[in-house]
């Protein structure tokens, strides 16, 4: 894999799951490391663990609370950040929450507000925050969107709207800064063995359970895997994972028709073990 030596990272989400795997890794290819995340304890844990992950002694890993939905914090952290650490060479959007993946009718107007504000609106804050700085290096910007948002999903009407806007987000991003000499990447994993499941299935219905099993589940350390080797690369769309790519193409080609009829035939087949 490419060495990160010299290169600083900013990486929200980066206390667990997707974030914090890509920063472990990345700390092993020598790169020097801010952990982005709301709550200070599990920021220190997420460090300690990269700490041990370091390439040589003289990297640095550092770690800093901010809620990413809240874009005046954002501002003044992100300032903090870039004058005491530097500005970031790469940037990579981790942080998103799926609280309330359940049946639309059972979604308020404050919890899809919620999702859409960490989601969405924490994407935009930080990247906002950090581009200008992040101009004069050139550098890379990484979004992480989900496999919900090239499909979506049965009770994901509120997780993949968010995700789905990150997709034209990106998009439109990426003209704006290829001039520049910027690279912007945007990542669709499937399903993830990560925390964030322990919220969702808590209300997730059984159809949408049985559509996540269709692509399969990935580890974090594999995403993370994946997530390097596309900034290393300089692509710009990426999907993690065979089974997964195998049913974007099919789903491109058939221009939805195949992949909806086998998820509509997953879906009535699930309804019906419930009943």
């Amino acid at each position: 894999m490419k060495d990160f030596t010299d290169k600083l990272i900013y990486i929200t989400g980066g206390s667990s799951g997707i974030g914090l795997a890509t920063g472990r890794l990345l700390a092993s290819l020598g790169a020097d490391i801010v952990l982005l995340a709301r709550q200070a304890a599990p920021l220190e844990q997420a460090r300690a663990l990269l700490e041990g992950n370091k390439k040589t002694g003289r990297q640095k890993i550092r770690i800093l609370s901010v809620d990413v939905g809240k874009p005046t914090e954002v501002s003044e952290r992100m300032k903090q950040a870039v004058d005491s650490f530097g500005a970031p060479d790469i940037l990579i959007n981790s942080a998103g929450i799926n609280k309330y993946a359940d049946h639309f009718e059972n979604i308020t107007p404050d919890m899809f507000d919620e999702v859409m504000k960490v989601n969405v609106n924490g994407v935009r804050n930080v990247t906002h925050a950090l581009l200008d700085p992040m101009k004069e290096k050139k550098g890379q910007v990484v979004i992480l969107s989900s496999a919900a948002a090239l499909f979506g999903m049965f009770g994901y009407s509120t997780y993949a709207a968010s995700k789905s806007a990150l997709t034209g987000f990106a998009e439109s991003l990426r003209y704006e800064l290829k001039p520049l000499g910027m690279q912007v990447s945007i990542i669709f994993p499937p399903e993830v063995d990560t925390p964030m499941n322990i919220d969702e299935a808590k209300t997730l219905p059984v159809q949408g359970k049985a559509m996540k099993q269709m692509a399969g589940t990935l580890t974090p350390a594999y995403v993370a895997k994946v997530i390097v080797k596309a900034i290393a690369q300089k692509k710009y769309f990426v999907i993690p994972g065979m089974l997964t790519r195998a049913f974007y193409l099919l789903h491109r080609l058939s221009n939805g028709v195949l992949t909806r009829t086998i998820a509509d035939m997953v879906v009535k087949q699930a309804g019906r073990g419930k009943a």
